[in-house]
């Protein structure tokens, strides 16, 4: 009661309250206002109505709807990667990616203004982890060069589009940045899915540079108007999240509903 107390006073106490459904709604990142497009309500109507609900358990343990596998598939060849694996969440995908990936011994470099979950993975991950000012590259090169000079993989993490700046990262520096020190570059394209590209695809693929990041993560809850995550890259890769990432491993797969929607 106490630090909720010290919250109020402060004037920073989250509240949770009901919206008004004949409002408009600015806030959101439905950018595409596609949520309520009818055809996503109707694709969610028939598998609802087909398949249920919900999906039941994990997909290690219950087997894998076909529709998840079509849109892996899918969201796979639109980001010009070999495969794709879908997460509850681009939270869920962040903490389940970056620690399968990056452990003790191992530097993960963030972007100082990356999301939340991207930075809350790094420190889940056990890794050591760096900042390096917004989209400083010149402190970026600094600190690869310091760092790449001990035996540590590195995986160097950014969004394309940042969250709460609305600004670009400089992919181009960053991928040369990143092949010259040896790393390897995640780019979490949440908000620049469905808005940049000549598909649509995202920044990643605007700048002609699907082949040279790593690893794209990505959602279906904003400009795609569902829900849940992704990450696409190697079929390597997917198959090691699959074994490893454990908030794909232990999470009920997204149901029905959702996955004919995305």
């Amino acid at each position: 009661h106490g630090e909720l107390a010290k919250l109020e006073e402060a004037e920073l106490r989250r509240t949770l309250r009901a919206t008004d459904a004949g409002m408009l709604n600015f806030a959101a990142n439905d950018y595409l206002g596609l949520s309520r497009h009818p055809a996503l309500i109707e694709a969610a109507r028939q598998a609802t109505a087909q398949r249920g609900t919900g999906a039941g358990a994990s997909r290690l343990v219950t087997g894998t709807d076909r529709e998840i596998l079509a849109l892996e598939e899918q969201l796979a060849a639109w980001k010009e990667k070999e495969a794709a694996l879908v997460f509850s969440s681009g939270y869920s995908a962040a903490l389940g990616t970056i620690p399968a990936l990056a452990g003790k011994g191992d530097t993960v470099v963030l972007d100082k203004l990356a999301h939340a979950s991207l930075i809350d993975a790094a420190r889940l991950s056990g890794a050591t982890v760096r900042t390096f000012p917004h989209n400083d590259m010149g402190r970026l090169e600094t600190l690869l060069a310091k760092i790449s000079s001990g035996k540590t993989r590195i995986l160097v993490v950014t969004e394309s589009i940042f969250s709460m700046d609305g600004d670009a990262a400089p992919l181009r520096e960053l991928v040369e940045l990143k092949d010259r020190f040896g790393a390897w570059l995640l780019a979490d394209e949440a908000h620049a899915t469905g808005l940049y590209g000549a598909t649509g695809a995202g920044l990643v693929a605007e700048a002609g540079l699907s082949a040279r990041v790593e690893i794209v993560m990505g959602t279906m809850s904003k400009a795609l108007g569902s829900v849940g995550g992704y990450i696409a890259g190697s079929r390597t890769l997917i198959d090691w999240l699959i074994n490893r990432a454990r908030s794909f491993i232990y999470s009920t797969a997204l149901p029905p509903g959702v996955i004919a929607a995305s």
